[in-house]
């Protein structure tokens, strides 16, 4: 039994250890989105050209996921 709930908290360590890693971003209108504004606290690199990629739906703020996608395509560093 104790050796099972060592291997679920490994686990469950492993898997949470890249969350832990990213980079935060607030959001301080509470939009549910990003703006150039906000993503450039964290984001100090970050021009129009690239935030203008990023933003894929061409909404005119970066969503969590089009964030995601912009970190994992490399386009953005954490």
């Amino acid at each position: 039994m104790m050796n099972s709930m060592t291997r679920i908290a490994a686990i469950l360590g492993l898997t949470a250890t890249p969350l832990l890693a990213e980079t935060m971003v607030e959001d301080t209108d509470s939009s549910g989105s990003y703006s150039m504004e906000e993503l450039t606290v964290s984001y100090p690199e970050l021009t129009e050209a690239l935030f203008m990629e990023m933003d894929a739906d061409a909404s005119g703020e970066v969503s969590p996921e089009e964030l995601t996608a912009a970190v994992d395509a490399g386009l953005i560093e954490e």
